[in-house]
């Protein structure tokens, strides 16, 4: 019989709207992580005395991914399903972006570029035969990547950030350990694993977030 709603899950149980109550109150993970970022990049923009428009998207789409997950782990519906991914996705590559701008001083019309080849990297990820999702992976190991560039650049102001990214990155694989662990240990764990990759991963995007926030304040004050 084929089910009327979308479960992905252990502790989905049926199609009722608080059948994840963890997977679902845990998305306050995200939302924090969007208050405390925005507070943050308010103070580092009246320090400085300058705009910083460019800081200001990533809260306001980590509230976005906040809503969609909220969306999509009490409704269970495909709708639900396509704003919780695709609000991560979105993040992914404007992140990818600024980061290019951030680091390396692209051009904002260059810097557009590192999306599509984020989507090639992801897609290449992705035909591995790893029993992982292949664009979670390929965001830890993309923050591996970003890490070693950082860590092997001849600039000083640049190569001192790169363990920003290899925490996260640490902190990335044990979230998205816990999200392929969900269904395997459904038996042993029947409230399943899944609340936990909600919780890490506020840490996650505040961590990046907080990485871009030291980046720009650094370009902004040395000029």
């Amino acid at each position: 019989m084929q089910r009327d709603y979308v479960d992905n899950y252990c502790e989905r149980t049926d199609g009722s709207f608080w059948s994840e109550p963890l997977n679902a109150v845990s998305n306050v993970s995200f939302l924090i992580a969007s208050i405390a970022a925005w507070l943050v990049i308010r103070r580092t923009a009246r320090a400085v005395g300058k705009p910083a428009v460019e800081l200001y998207v990533l809260p306001v789409l980590i509230f976005v991914i906040f809503f969609g997950s909220s969306a999509f782990h009490t409704t269970a519906t495909r709708w639900g399903l396509a704003l919780d991914t695709g609000s991560i996705g979105v993040f992914m590559l404007y992140f990818i972006v600024l980061w290019t701008r951030l680091y390396w001083d692209v051009p904002w019309k260059w810097a557009w570029v590192a999306a599509p080849i984020f989507l090639a990297w992801t897609a290449l990820i992705s035909v591995l035969p790893i029993g992982m999702p292949g664009t979670y992976l390929a965001a830890v190991l993309g923050l591996l990547v970003l890490a070693g560039l950082l860590f092997f650049s001849k600039h000083a102001d640049r190569k001192q950030h790169w363990r920003w990214y290899l925490i996260t990155a640490l902190v990335f694989a044990v979230s998205l350990t816990s999200r392929t662990l969900d269904q395997p240990l459904c038996a042993e764990i029947p409230i399943g694993t899944h609340y936990i990759w909600h919780t890490l991963n506020g840490v996650v995007l505040y961590l990046v977030t907080h990485a871009a926030i030291v980046r720009w304040r650094q370009k902004m004050v040395t000029g």
